[in-house]
């Protein structure tokens, strides 16, 4: 297909519009960014250019206004996308430059505000900013615009495509500053910054052809080759697209033919709108009307000027706007995973009265799984949120963790319903979800049954080697017991703090760890994947992009029977995700019959006090729900996306046109298995499951330990570039403040213990630096088997943390390493694997230390960990292995 033509004959009735967002000033410790006021001239020439822009002046919206407040606020920037997700039906450009904040794992792109700050709080780090995510690209998925394309500049812009997401056959294209990871400087104010300068280049200096987002993308890399980025990293701009291709600029040839402009219109401006014919308005009033016209008022005064003298303009399918009230508006909130279908569904919902006027509009929205549980079960916060946040900077706010009100809640299991229901299942941050301390519950949970039904499987790749026995009604410990003795295998799931799915399937992947802590399941999981995925559908796209195809051929996952059945259909079949790629194997099925079945609880949310349309939306609630379980419209927009429907309450077999029949999915699923549900207990298993992956994800304790031998010094391993110090220096950086770490060196007399250079505990990462820049060698030899043992005491001493993340990093030029004699390898390396368990990092700046059956090698092994020699990026890989133990300060 031709690209896609904002200008062109089809498209130029259409209403195009660009947000162009720029945060120049900042509050508190951030700096201001005086080159954004010239990003934002620069975009706004360059979109309106006179002979090569494809917008016009009345269709730009800039934040903040040209003559306002110079201050940007979330809302603002929120309340500009909603209105262009709903009114814009040709091209939308939305253009980003200020200070972009990422998660200690890299993961949660924010864009940040003029009054944006950073919290203690582990969950909810970042203050009025917008999360990629969680705000920007939910609000644009499923906007009605042909065309949406998005453009970052700031730090951490790459790290939005991770979470890039669009709906199923939408036109989304995302053009990121730089890589993932990278930082960027913050440009010149007299010239902008470099991306934004060069890409105001290419946009207006294009010759012989159109300007295509491909083409930028092209032109861009190559005009930004010279520079380097901040820490002369490499500066990359970076891209996704789904859909064809989209016209951004003309080609800067001769002025092409316009369209005369409406009287008042600035010259050289085409409206792009339909001119409708109709008859003459009275002459009296047409100065009147003239002078005070705007564009949405030109289509009204036509429309009113057909239909008063006789004519009729007809609107969604068939009804005067102006003759249909508004609808009764039913919010309906649900899980990132259901998100696609329930809202195919919503739209279905086919009911109207008599005269073809919508009766009832339905607004679907999800949130993550943890944070809507917490907001049910402390909903007064919806309506008074606490007015200061407390000195642990948790702060519950539903209104920006999850959305407006529900009035449907359709999460993905019971045990979420459970959960929001159970009385004391609450358990503050460190354990379930919020405390209702924080607030009271004024609403009342009905469950009125399921929607439809999909059980989590694990998806193995066909080609790896399973009993078949072990397809179905066997534990998931003994089915991965069974894979794991068969080849290399990962086990992944996505993030479970946001979707049921992966909590349920996390709960039974703890107890199926070998030794019970659910530290070695989190910390082994980040090692083969980081950040973790938020969805199902995001793990199995982060798998078929291209960039993990070696975990990609032994990774199973545990994801919802539906997903894996989408991402199982061959190229071209209807129904496979759009990011779904010939490198994503086809993958079995397997049934735990330890995890419960997603049965998609059907849920009316009724608020106290709110009495005054409860009859009709009370009506309105139950219709929605039995035209979704009795009408066969209904069901099939479920099955046609891999669900299994619902029969007198259970789950349906498929039918012959579901997609878990599909001859892709034939040998992958199973027709009929066992309804599973969950345990009564299920609360207060899953809170605890909770509590364990956040302690199991950190604060950490890490312990370095370093060989500071003469024979380090002599062979100039300690000082300098690469050396022992710097390397460490350099891996603290994974390391934040509710962390606890320390240094020991190794080199002491016979008999003597290790020296605490700096003593295992909260330390700040300035004075811990200057310490290991000021520590010298000693005229020893390392005493390396004695500070293991120490060091592993050290960090197993602190039990009040089960599942706390320890790392023991061992820095050595591998010379003292290897005089550790057989008996004392041996009882160490069963010292390493003992619990709780502490990961070894061992550092060798010479080879041979990690060669396989060396002791080195052993003790990784043996701990889960890692032996890194010259062979390796021992700066970027050691910084990677203390991050998933440290929290981190990434912003």
């Amino acid at each position: 297909m031709p690209p896609y033509d904002a200008r062109g004959e089809a498209n130029r009735a259409k209403r195009h519009r660009a947000v162009l967002i720029g945060v120049e000033h900042y509050e508190g410790a951030r700096n201001d960014l005086p080159a954004v006021a010239t990003n934002l001239r620069l975009m706004r020439e360059a979109l309106t250019a006179e002979r090569t822009g494809m917008l016009g002046p009345d269709d730009l919206v800039e934040v903040p206004a040209d003559g306002g407040p110079a201050t940007v606020d979330p809302l603002r920037v929120r309340a500009a996308l909603t209105a262009a997700r709903e009114e814009v039906t040709g091209l939308l450009v939305v253009y980003f430059a200020g200070h972009g904040i990422v998660r200690p794992d890299g993961s949660d792109l924010n864009l940040m505000f003029t009054d944006s700050r950073v919290t203690r709080d582990r969950h909810h780090p970042f203050v009025d900013t917008l999360s990629w995510r969680d705000d920007i690209m939910p609000e644009l998925r499923y906007a009605r615009a042909d065309w949406v394309v998005v453009i970052l500049d700031c730090c951490f812009a790459g790290n939005a495509l991770w979470a890039f997401s669009p709906a199923a056959g939408q036109n989304f294209a995302l053009l990121t500053a730089a890589e993932p990871g990278v930082e960027i400087p913050p440009g010149d104010p007299g010239t902008g910054t470099e991306f934004t300068a060069a890409l105001h280049r290419l946009l207006t200096t294009g010759e012989g052809e159109p300007v295509t987002f491909t083409r930028i993308v092209t032109g861009i890399r190559r005009a930004m080759a010279p520079y380097k980025a901040v820490d002369g990293h490499p500066w990359v701009p970076d891209e996704r697209r789904h859909g064809d291709d989209v016209v951004l600029a003309l080609a800067a040839g001769p002025e092409p033919p316009r369209q005369p402009p409406r009287d008042g219109a600035p010259k050289g401006h085409t409206r792009r709108w339909p001119r409708l014919s109709a008859p003459a308005l009275p002459h009296r009033l047409l100065p009147v009307l003239v002078r005070r016209m705007t564009r949405t008022t030109a289509l009204v005064l036509a429309g009113v000027a057909v239909l008063a003298t006789g004519g009729t303009w007809y609107l969604l399918g068939g009804s005067a706007e102006g003759a249909c009230d508004s609808p009764l508006e039913l919010r309906v909130l649900t899980d990132p995973d259901l998100r696609p279908t329930v809202q195919k569904a919503a739209d279905a919902y086919p009911r109207r009265d008599a005269h073809g006027c919508r009766t009832v509009g339905i607004n679907v929205y999800d949130a993550k799984a943890t944070d809507a549980v917490s907001a049910l079960r402390s909903s007064s916060l919806w309506q008074e949120p606490p007015a200061v946040c407390p000195a642990s900077g948790v702060c519950p706010r539903p209104q920006r963790d999850v959305g407006a009100q529900p009035d449907v809640w359709i999460p993905a299991a019971g045990s979420a319903w459970q959960r929001a229901t159970a009385e004391g299942a609450g358990g503050g941050p460190g354990g379930g979800e919020t405390s209702t301390s924080t607030g009271r519950s004024v609403v009342k949970l009905d469950r009125l049954g399921s929607v439809a039904y999909t059980p989590i499987v694990l998806g193995v790749p066909d080609t790896m080697s399973l009993p078949q026995s072990l397809q179905t009604d066997d534990p998931l410990g003994e089915i991965i017991t069974g894979l794991e003795a068969a080849q290399e295998v990962e086990i992944l799931r996505p993030d479970p703090e946001g979707t049921e799915a992966a909590l349920l399937a996390t709960d039974a992947l703890y107890a199926t760890s070998a030794d019970g802590h659910a530290s070695t399941v989190e910390q082994g999981m980040a090692g083969a994947l980081r950040p973790m995925p938020s969805t199902a559908r995001e793990l199995m796209c982060a798998l078929a992009d291209g960039t993990h195809n070696d975990l990609e051929d032994r990774a199973a996952v545990l994801v919802p029977e539906q997903t894996l059945a989408q991402f199982n259909l061959s190229a071209g079949e209807t129904g496979r995700p759009a990011c779904a790629t010939e490198a994503l194997a086809h993958r079995v099925a397997h049934y735990p019959s330890d995890v419960p079945m997603l049965d998609l609880p059907f849920v009316r949310v009724s608020w106290e006090g709110a009495d005054r349309d409860a009859v009709a939306r009370r009506t309105a609630v139950e219709d929605f729900y039995e035209w979704l379980v009795t009408d066969r419209a209904a069901q099939e927009c479920f099955t046609d996306d891999g669900f299994r429907g619902v029969d007198e309450g259970d789950p349906a077999p498929p039918g012959d046109d579901s997609v878990l029949r599909s001859e892709d999915n034939t040998t992958a699923v199973r027709e009929r298995i066992p309804t599973t549900g969950p345990n009564a207990d299920a609360s207060a298993s899953l809170n605890e499951t909770l509590s364990r992956y956040r302690g199991a994800l950190g604060p950490g304790r890490v312990l370095y330990l370093l060989d500071n031998s003469t024979s380090v010094a002599d062979k100039r391993l300690w000082d300098g570039t690469g050396g022992a110090k710097e390397l460490v220096a350099r891996s603290m950086g994974s390391l934040g403040a509710e962390d606890s770490y320390g240094v020991w060196t190794a080199a002491v007399a016979p008999g003597k213990p290790v020296t605490e250079l700096v003593g295992l505990g909260p330390n700040t990462g300035a004075a811990v630096r200057k310490a290991v820049a000021g520590a010298g060698t000693a005229a020893f030899d390392a005493r390396i088997g004695a500070g293991l043992r120490a060091a592993l005491t050290a960090l197993r001493g602190d039990s009040t943390v089960a599942e706390q993340p320890r790392l023991l990093v061992l820095v050595t030029d591998g010379e003292d390493f290897e005089d550790v004699g057989k008996s004392e390898q041996a009882a160490l390396v069963t010292d390493a694997g003992r619990t709780p368990p502490v990961r070894i990092v061992t550092v060798s700046l010479q080879d041979g230390a990690c060669a396989p059956g060396r002791f080195g090698d052993r003790l990784a092994v043996a701990s889960g960990g890692r032996c890194l020699d010259p062979g390796d990026d021992i700066a970027a890989e050691l910084a990677a292995e203390v991050a998933k133990a440290g929290t981190g300060d990434a912003e």
